[in-house]
């Protein structure tokens, strides 16, 4: 059995990137952020209840979530930073939509 002979090549396959060049898949820190934003339990459930339900009253999360008030905003800031959810003031209550054009974004994403 012969071994395999290495062949010599004035280019290299792993020749340093140019650094005036972009990066090959643009867009892949929001990605990053978004799949952070969706990895929590918690926040899964939130945006579960609002595609089922359509519109959510903030006090409403309290029974899908059994977590305290203060935690459940959190994780309702971190859908909003995120921009996976809509918030609307009437009153003393916020109510959340899903943001879908977010979500659409975030699907082709995915394989």
């Amino acid at each position: 059995m012969s071994e395999p002979r290495l062949v010599q090549s004035d280019k290299s396959c792993c020749a340093p990137a140019d650094a005036s060049c972009e990066r090959l898949y643009a867009g892949l820190e929001e990605a990053a952020r978004l799949f952070r934003a969706l990895a929590d339990e918690t926040r899964l459930a939130i945006l579960r209840q609002l595609r089922e339900r359509g519109e959510v009253c903030a006090c409403e999360f309290l029974a899908c979530c059994e977590l305290a008030q203060p935690t459940v905003s959190h994780h309702l800031k971190v859908l909003r930073d995120a921009g996976l959810v809509n918030a609307v003031k009437r009153g003393l209550w916020v109510h959340y939509t899903l943001n879908t054009a977010k979500l659409d974004a975030l699907r082709s994403l995915l394989p």
